[in-house]
């Protein structure tokens, strides 16, 4: 009777591991960074080059306009980059990416990120 009884138990606590079911985004945040300074920079240039194409494209890189307000235009073609390149669906209306360390956030925040 106890054997029957334990297979219908659950346990009380789960735990999950997305690093090791996932893609490499989770391990190798190194790698991830660059390549979001990789897809980001490709964009900025295509959108702007007059702007962007003396700029160097750091992890502290914000778009944003001279008086220091988001360029939001610019936002949205990075949200397209990034779903593109990291196959993920970024919620609009929950985050707006004005800068690299957003979205670094946005694409490790995703456990299915490749």
């Amino acid at each position: 009777m106890n054997f029957f009884r334990s297979l219908i138990q659950l346990p009380k606590y789960g735990h999950f591991q997305y690093e090791k079911a996932f893609g490499q985004v989770g391990k190798n945040p190194a790698i991830t960074a660059k390549r979001i300074i990789k897809v980001v920079g490709e964009r900025l240039r295509q959108l702007d080059p007059q702007r962007w194409e003396t700029t160097p494209i750091t992890f502290k890189t914000t778009w944003r306009d001279e008086r220091g307000f988001i360029d939001v235009a610019t936002c949205i073609h990075i949200h397209d980059a990034l779903e593109k390149e990291f196959g993920i669906d970024i919620k609009d209306r929950a985050f707006i990416v004005a800068d690299i360390e957003t979205a670094f956030y946005i694409v490790t925040l995703h456990h299915d990120s490749i």
